[in-house]
């Protein structure tokens, strides 16, 4: 039986941690999976379909994403017994922070359309679809939201502001009770960031114990070495300010960087 793992984040869920672990233990991995990452979907436009169908959710953007997808799955090499893991958040959909008024509404029909592409990929053969979802609760996944949006974007409104804008959006665990409920055929599993930060392989952790491995594989398995750290609060203020300034663009991104560089390392002088 092929196992197939679609990790659909969710965002700033530890999803940079769990995709650092599953690269940086890909040669482990690949003898028993293919592994596809964002720098893979995102190269080939397959994240942007997923989101461009979060914002306007027309059959003709479904239809998109899936004909992408089915595209992708027939280069891919599985060999005669290769399984295959996916990781990449923006296939729930564009960032709800991003698309407020949407949120993850299109996460059930992504995830619905994904799985009948893989159902495709291996027709007649017996495949296990297990969907994994990364939780957050809701206060450190707005804060992370919003911090995340400071440094990428002209995000102009103080956190509360931002959290008052984002009240109507369904909870994480809301959106994999709705993706559950979609697919009754198939295993949806989460998992909460909280609990998995005190874990050795922090949110690689379910990846690790789905993978299986030999024992002597397992002890040769390492941690994720690439975590976002959240900026101190002094600079995220510092990042509001510019946001709100008269800078221009190029300006503004020049400011930013530098500062964001240097809080970076401070924090890694400090770690």
């Amino acid at each position: 039986m092929r196992r197939v793992l679609l990790h659909l984040g969710l965002h700033k869920t530890g999803t940079t941690a769990a995709q650092s672990f599953l690269y940086d233990n890909r040669e482990l991995i690949w003898p028993h999976f293919s592994l596809v990452l964002p720098y893979r979907t995102r190269n080939l436009g397959l994240s942007q379909a997923a989101t461009t169908h979060s914002i306007y959710g027309t059959v003709g953007t479904l239809s998109e994403f899936g004909t992408r997808l089915r595209a992708f799955l027939e280069t891919l090499d599985f060999g005669t017994r290769r399984g295959l893991i996916i990781s990449e958040e923006n296939f729930a959909g564009l960032r709800p922070s991003r698309n407020i008024e949407q949120g993850y509404a299109a996460a059930p029909e992504l995830a619905a359309c994904l799985v009948d592409e893989i159902r495709h990929r291996f027709d007649q053969q017996e495949i296990e679809i297990t969907i994994y979802l990364s939780l957050r609760q809701r206060g450190g996944w707005l804060r992370s939201l919003w911090a995340h949006d400071l440094e990428r974007m002209r995000q102009v409104h103080d956190f509360e502001t931002f959290r008052s804008n984002m009240d109507h959006q369904p909870s994480l665990q809301g959106t994999a009770d709705q993706i559950r409920d979609r697919l009754p055929s198939v295993t949806v599993q989460t998992g909460w960031l909280e609990e998995l930060q005190l874990q050795r392989f922090g949110p690689g952790t379910p990846f690790a114990d789905y993978l299986d491995l030999s024992r002597d594989k397992s002890k040769r398995l390492a941690p994720p070495s690439k975590v976002n750290n959240r900026l101190p609060e002094d600079v995220l203020a510092e990042l509001l300010d510019l946001n709100r300034s008269r800078l221009d663009e190029a300006a503004l991104i020049e400011q930013k960087t530098a500062i964001i560089e240097r809080a970076k390392s401070a924090l890694i002088g400090t770690t």
